[in-house]
């Protein structure tokens, strides 16, 4: 049984849906690399077997086998005998700052800005719907994905993900939900690097009350702009940071 970390649940079942490009044993471990280096699975962490990954990820027993003899080759995954072993993930794997850095400079300014336009629609097209169909039990429950002020940073990404996919579920649109979910995968470690910085906790802390509170209030021109501008706010963090290393 896979095990997911208190607030991920969304973010991390998006880990394991079908790939498309069946057989590719690379893309099983960029899947698994991946949530580990933005905190969707964590050290010690157990990962489905090689029956339930195949069948999770759409591909054969033996490219989920050979995945996972990939994995521990590199270290990321480590296995256990007996009736409680498994795979799990490696007790020194951790969300590198320096990995996060290296895939933002990778990235030019301009796509840097395509994918926060294309992530902004999707997510303010959410808000707006949101707004309009919310109930008492829905704000609840995205209000406790506002993470608090003392949260370090890897928690603060993670509330920040699951506010959003949070905001998609209110909609009830199984399609903007899964498009936002490929536009987070799509940023990958970058969302880290601004969680690591007081002041841009402090401003989006603000916004994510702003945009529940439009949302409550059913008012979707607030909801969205609220969203716009969280996304913005973690932009213009990302392009401030490109510019220091041109």
């Amino acid at each position: 049984m896979l095990l997911s970390p208190k607030g991920a649940s969304r973010s991390l079942a998006a880990v394991f849906t079908p790939i498309k490009s069946r057989g590719l044993v690379d893309e099983v471990c960029g899947r698994i690399e991946q949530a580990v280096e933005t905190g969707l699975l964590t050290s010690g962490q157990r990962l489905p077997n090689e029956t339930e990954l195949a069948a999770a990820l759409g591909v054969s027993a033996v490219t989920a086998r050979e995945a996972l003899s990939q994995l521990r080759a590199s270290g990321i995954i480590r296995t256990a005998r007996g009736r409680s072993g498994g795979s799990f993930i490696a007790d020194n794997v951790l969300p590198s700052r320096e990995r996060a850095l290296t895939q933002l400079h990778e990235l030019s300014r301009l796509q840097i800005r395509d994918l926060a336009l294309h992530y902004q629609a999707i997510a303010a097209a959410c808000a707006g719907v949101a707004a309009r169909r919310s109930d008492a039990a829905d704000i609840a429950t995205l209000r406790s994905f506002i993470p608090a002020e003392d949260d370090d940073s890897l928690s603060w990404r993670l509330a920040l993900s699951e506010f959003l996919l949070e905001v998609a579920a209110i909609a009830r649109s199984a399609r903007l939900a899964r498009e936002l979910i490929r536009l987070q995968a799509d940023l990958g470690t970058l969302t880290l690097l601004p969680c690591a910085d007081s002041g841009y906790r402090g401003r989006t802390g603000v916004i994510l009350e702003d945009v529940a509170a439009a949302i409550e209030a059913h008012q979707p021109a607030a909801a969205e702009s609220g969203v716009k501008a969280l996304i913005a706010a973690t932009t213009d963090w990302l392009l401030t940071e490109h510019a220091k290393r041109y």
